[in-house]
């Protein structure tokens, strides 16, 4: 069930907020994730101004029996600003303006949700979930997808404990991200492989880590691309093309993976059947490029680690932060 902004839902004190923006190339991962985690008291979606990018997450929760809540982050900044916190919408409190967990909470408890920076956790595994969801179209302009990341940290830090960037680095356009916001006041927290790097992309997240995921490419030099289920579901918007731009630009895109050797695609089977028609989305876009398919085994190790260290750390450091 979800519960809109004006409804109220009981909430415990106290609990620590992880925060985590996400690239929708990895909303399944994320619903296998939330869905399952017993430690999750509230979830909360932040809309996109357009409403529509939280909507594939919060359907897919929905399936899975996951209530949560819906609100904006707009919302947020005008409850601020009511409160005397904010001058304009676009001023958001930085590391000398930090939100109290008393003011938050008189803030969000007017939205009809609760949010509250921990002042003493009594249930060291009840925690808050955000999610911000970034829409797909950002990775065709990678220093736009890296302002995107940058500031939705920046707003979220104000009254997070900790926040789990959902992405790999995205053709390095994220590799320094952990680096930039030396002023917050809450830990970042990133998609690693086993030996603490960071994740290349989401195609290394599904295969395991950045070792695998160089493997695999080495041993199917000829696979034009690699697909996970919303990959493949949104293959024509981050291929840039759609059904209006006509057969002219597949038949471009076709000639030059000949020219290049590539003949296959690869369906990853991560074991995730949140999507719809994958197998069927992948033979739409093998017979538009003229691929033979093949199957690669995935998985979900890598988010599987990386959310539950994110998870340990925080409540670590919350429980420490209640006994001081």
């Amino acid at each position: 069930m979800v519960y809109e902004l004006e409804r109220l839902i009981p909430s415990r004190n106290n609990m620590p907020t992880l925060s985590i923006i996400a690239c929708r190339m990895l909303e399944d991962e994320l619903v296998h994730l939330l869905s399952k985690d017993g430690d999750i008291k509230e979830l909360v979606l932040i809309d996109a101004k357009d409403g529509s990018e939280h909507m594939g997450l919060s359907g897919k929760l929905r399936s899975q029996g996951r209530s949560h809540i819906i609100m904006s982050m707009g919302r947020i900044k005008e409850r601020l600003i009511v409160h005397g916190r904010l001058k304009t919408q676009e001023q958001l409190p930085g590391r000398n303006h930090r939100i109290s967990a008393p003011f938050l909470r008189r803030i969000i408890d007017d939205c009809g949700c609760i949010f509250k920076k921990i002042s003493g956790c009594k249930e060291a595994d009840d925690l808050v979930v955000v999610v911000r969801m970034q829409r797909i179209g950002l990775h065709s302009d990678l220093e736009h997808l890296k302002g995107a990341v940058s500031e939705n940290i920046r707003q979220l830090s104000t009254f997070s404990d900790g926040i789990l960037v959902f992405y790999g680095k995205c053709g390095n356009s994220l590799a320094g991200l952990e680096n930039e916001p030396g002023n917050l006041a809450c830990p970042l927290y990133f998609l690693t492989d086993g030996m603490g790097e960071r994740i290349d992309d989401c195609i290394a997240t599904a295969l395991g880590g950045n070792e695998n995921y160089d493997r695999t490419l080495a041993e199917h030099q000829d696979v034009a691309v690699f697909m996970t289920p919303m990959w493949a579901a949104n293959w024509r918007i981050t291929d840039g093309s759609s059904k209006s731009a006509g057969l002219d630009k597949s038949r471009d895109m076709e000639a030059m993976l000949k020219g290049l050797k590539f003949s296959k695609v690869a369906r990853i089977d991560t074991g995730l059947c949140f999507e719809p028609g994958f197998e069927d989305n992948v033979d739409d876009f093998a017979g538009t490029f003229d691929l033979e398919r093949i199957e690669l085994s995935g998985g979900t190790a890598v988010v599987d680690r990386c959310y539950r260290q994110a998870k340990d750390r925080l409540l670590q450091t919350s429980a420490a932060s209640a006994q001081g």
